[in-house]
């Protein structure tokens, strides 16, 4: 049995943070409520986390999506230009679960994110996915007439 190292107050308040970002219960409340529950927690079990952690870690979780919608982005740019891909087994399962939450993808956040990033190739990648994004809405249309 190996001895775990517990968490922080400061990684324990960045795991509330990012449940706040990425739970669709608490995406359904006010990014002002979410503030309050988050600045409750940091009083009730985190009090280690100051302000000025709190702006770090908001900023952090900010960047690392815009990162990771590029990362996206690419992904299925990459795997149109280049099919061989789809041998890697990763590449394959994220394609196909990608296309099964095709309809769920928030185009203009990513769009959001392609505007402010420099690298001049992420719109291109925005603009390949926006096409199979059409393209799948065609396909589903297509199937729900026949």
């Amino acid at each position: 049995m190996t001895d775990q190292k517990p968490l922080t107050d400061r990684e324990n308040f960045l795991i509330a943070s990012v449940i706040m970002v990425v739970s669709e219960k608490m995406k359904s409340v006010s990014r002002q409520t979410r503030q309050s529950i988050l600045q409750f927690i940091r009083e009730e079990r985190y009090p280690g986390v100051t302000d000025n952690d709190w702006k770090e870690i908001a900023a952090g979780i900010d960047e690392h999506k815009k990162h990771v919608f590029g990362l996206m982005v690419k992904m299925f740019h990459e795997t149109q230009k280049k099919p061989d891909m789809f041998a890697e087994k990763a590449v394959a399962e994220l394609d196909s679960s990608m296309k099964e939450e095709m309809e769920s993808i928030d185009f203009d956040e990513l769009k959001e994110v392609v505007e402010s990033s420099d690298d001049p190739k992420l719109r291109e990648y925005y603009l390949t996915m926006k096409q199979l994004k059409r393209d799948f809405d065609d396909e589903q249309a297509e199937k729900r007439y026949k």
